[in-house]
């Protein structure tokens, strides 16, 4: 589906867009919505969509995007849809429609925002992973897996940096004592110690280390960002990435021996570098990489 709105929709008609043949034979669901005032109205589906959500076509005709949700998972939608509106397209959206009869059927989303004579609209496809759930423990073991990964590498993170705040005050205590009047013996030892401390400073790369580890779980996290956000640092690299692990304010604090006030700021600078829209949550865009 990416291929087609890469074709450019700008100059097709949307009837041609939509064929109700062509998307009645689609084994999902599909949906196209248009976009007023920041919120997403149903215009056109198929048939299975009717099946599944157990509703007339006089009911789902603008129908309002969250009306097909639990209102608990409804937050996490309005952000991907607003990261659909951002940057153009959404994917890997997990969710569970809400059915007429208050059912709850699990399934996986995808969505790409086109314009047409000055409107603004989104289409896309949900697939039932239904079957998936046949495996949901196996599933929760892997999370779980994953979950105490992310434990190590916060962790490795805080043992990393609380090593180097160590050594750091060894070094002004031995360099505060070099300066004092002592046996030229003493001297040079210290001043060796000394050099062994800054040796380790230069040649020792925390980052490459906790990298590593994070890549183990998120393979592409740096890649996919990096691309599309070639000027961020490597500081702002290594934030997004204690984001991405769902890292507290607090633990970040301590890991980056920042105030809350400090990563604030941090965060305020990053969202605007990543020219986010204010309403779009910066955890969330995080999250969809």
């Amino acid at each position: 589906m990416e291929d087609i709105f890469k074709a450019g929709l700008d100059t097709v008609p949307l009837d041609s867009i939509y064929n109700q043949e062509l998307v009645d034979c689609l084994p999902g669901i599909f949906y196209l919505y248009e976009v007023i005032n920041e919120k997403a109205y149903l215009l056109r589906w198929n048939t299975k969509h009717e099946t599944v959500t157990e509703r007339t076509p006089e009911e789902l005709l603008h129908a309002e995007l969250s009306s097909f949700f639990n209102p608990v998972t409804v937050p996490y939608i309005i952000d991907c849809f607003s990261i659909t509106l951002d940057i153009g397209f959404v994917k890997n959206v997990y969710a569970s429609i809400l059915t007429k009869s208050g059912k709850e059927i699990p399934y996986v989303f995808e969505a790409y925002r086109f314009s047409k004579d000055g409107k603004m609209f989104f289409m896309g496809m949900g697939m039932d992973v239904s079957d998936l759930m046949s495996a949901k423990e196996q599933i929760k073991l892997l999370e779980l897996q994953k979950q105490q990964k992310e434990k190590e590498l916060f962790s490795i993170a805080l043992q990393e940096q609380q090593k180097e705040e160590l050594l750091q005050n060894v070094l002004l205590k031995l360099e505060a004592i070099e300066s004092q009047e002592v046996s030229q013996l003493r001297t040079k030892e210290i001043k060796a110690l000394t050099s062994e401390i800054k040796s380790h400073f230069s040649t020792h790369d925390n980052w490459s280390v906790f990298k590593k580890l994070f890549q183990e779980i998120h393979y592409d996290f740096f890649e996919t960002l990096s691309a599309r956000h070639p000027q961020l640092t490597k500081g702002e690299l290594k934030y997004c990435a204690y984001l991405k692990i769902q890292m507290h304010t607090s633990e970040i604090c301590n890991i980056m021996n920042i105030s809350k006030e400090g990563l604030a700021k941090k965060r305020y600078r990053l969202k605007k570098k990543l020219d986010l829209k204010p309403k779009l949550s910066i955890d969330a865009y995080i999250s969809s990489f």
